[in-house]
């Protein structure tokens, strides 16, 4: 897949998305927004620098507004950034960036089109592709590596002159462009936004609160918005991630297999330029990785990279099989692979949306309790890969839809994760759109045939109306559930979570 030299996205969306070229226009945190001064007076600028003076977000991008024409990237030359006392902390070539992009794998040579996210005083970092440098109309948005600006520090930036082609554009030299970044902020609620924010940048902001304390409890409330990042967490426990409001706040990226290989995971040292980067960072948009009680409330997270590829919204990965994940009011969206989930996740009044198994994992109980769960194609839904005697994944009071104008095939509820795995489903009052396929499972089932504890199970659908469906014709050796074995295990979320060592309190609406 080539690198797209010109990276172009709708107008109202650049306005808006995570380091967009919004932030250097930001008069709330830019007390000082002046261009930066021309070295030449004689010489009219041909371009306007931002940020410039006090106040610019660490995790800001810096911009080139060009008077005239468009300009373009060159492919070859460098951006640099510098403290004030002359130190490099970071280069971009034009050369990587113009570079064919190929899928990341833990052998990939580490160039400066990549980058390692995550806080520093945690010393693990998810390794990805990203876009260093992009042009909308007149407009080049430069996005510094990740943390590699401290607070209330000053900066210059050098520009090569064959790094961007632009009419009467010569480069830009020590010091003619420089800039201050504000103070860090205090305190356990914290606010990324365009304006009058702590923080330009989701990743930030999540840093921010490992760095308060692994067990600190932090709030993160997230302005309406596009965020166009990837997002890591290691370790980061008591976290509440909070959106504005739950379509006004997207997080969303470009991710999927053939990009990064696998579901990812961190790696426990930066790489050095030139060097192997050891483990990919996978292709979802948001990894997590051995976190405690992570709430996501009232916000859109999106893997917009549609169908045809692997592409996680989320992988929570914990190797510990006691971690909580809590989702409330919120949209994941993806077109394949949606989730891949382990230890205890609870979602409640959230869109599901996907295709091929786009819930699926390892769990110890994953709850979906009034929610849609909505079919981009046909396909299946989930994909179990649980251990014997497991809850595994349980639906309640769900909707089973399919998206307006998705293919005409049949959706499964679940297909199996293989024999060495229980396929633990369950669905519970859910209603069923006549899309779902009569036999229900598709064949075959491990253990061959269901019980109350493990193999797929139903009790009380209905059609989308609510009028019972005939389930004669379910797939052999599935199980409906008794009144009794719905009582003793499905009946609320305190009794799907009963095994949880961790109690049930936090299963809160």
């Amino acid at each position: 897949m080539k690198r797209m030299k010109l990276w172009m996205i709708p107008l109202a969306a650049a306005l808006f998305a995570a380091c967009s070229s919004s932030d250097s226009d930001d008069p709330a945190p830019q007390p000082n927004p002046t261009p930066t001064p021309n070295p030449n007076p004689s010489v009219e600028s041909s371009y306007t620098a931002l940020p410039t003076g006090a106040g610019a977000y660490r995790d800001a991008c810096l911009t080139l507004e060009f008077k005239s024409a468009a300009p373009s990237l060159g492919t070859s030359g460098k951006i640099r950034i510098y403290t004030a006392a002359g130190k490099q902390v970071d280069e971009i070539d034009l050369k990587d960036v113009a570079a064919e992009r190929t899928q990341l794998v833990n052998t990939s040579l580490y160039t400066t089109a990549m980058d390692a996210i995550g806080s520093r005083k945690l010393g693990a970092y998810r390794i990805v592709n990203y876009d260093p440098v992009r042009i909308e109309g007149r407009r080049v948005t430069i996005k510094p590596h990740y943390a590699v600006l401290d607070y209330n520090a000053s900066y210059y930036v050098t520009v090569d002159k064959e790094a961007i082609v632009a009419e009467a554009f010569d480069g830009i030299a020590a010091s003619e462009w420089t800039f201050t970044t504000k103070a860090a902020p205090s305190g356990t609620s914290v606010t990324v936004g365009e304006r009058g924010a702590d923080f330009r940048t989701v990743q930030a902001a999540l840093d921010y609160a490992y760095d308060c304390g692994r067990d600190a409890a932090v709030t993160v409330t997230v302005k309406n918005g596009i965020y166009e990042e990837q997002l890591f967490m290691r370790y980061n426990n008591n976290v509440t991630l909070r959106g504005e409001s739950r379509t006004g706040t997207v997080i969303r990226y470009d991710n999927c297999e053939a990009l990064a290989t696998g579901v990812g995971s961190s790696v426990s040292s930066l790489p050095a330029l030139g060097q192997p980067i050891q483990k990919s960072g996978g292709r979802g948009v948001m990894l997590v990785e051995n976190c405690d009680l992570l709430r996501i409330e009232n916000l859109t997270l999106e893997n917009t990279h549609g169908s045809g590829s692997q592409a996680e919204a989320l992988y929570f990965n914990d190797n510990t099989g006691t971690g909580r994940l809590v989702f409330v009011g919120c949209d994941i969206l993806s077109a394949q692979d949606t989730f891949n989930l382990k230890g205890y996740c609870w979602f409640c009044d959230c869109l599901v949306a996907g295709d091929v198994d786009f819930i699926w994992g390892g769990v110890d109980t994953a709850l979906f309790e009034k929610c849609e769960i909505r079919s981009v194609n046909g396909g299946y839904i989930v994909q179990a890969r649980c251990a014997a005697g497991k809850r595994g994944f349980v639906f309640i009071d769900c909707s089973l839809t399919k998206a307006a104008g998705a293919n005409s095939k049949e959706v499964y509820l679940a297909r199996t994760g293989g024999t060495a795995t229980s396929d633990n489903v369950t669905y519970v009052n859910c209603r069923m759109g006549t899309h779902v396929a009569a036999a229900g499972w598709l064949a075959p089932m491990s253990p061959a045939a269901a019980d109350a504890v493990n193999g797929w199970k139903e009790y009380g659908s209905t059609d989308a109306a609510g009028a019972s469906l005939d389930l004669s014709k379910r797939l052999a050796g599935s199980y409906r559930l008794t009144q009794a074995e719905y009582e003793a295990g499905f009946r609320d979320r305190a009794t799907v979570f009963a095994a949880c060592s961790k109690g049930t309190e936090w299963l809160r609406e």
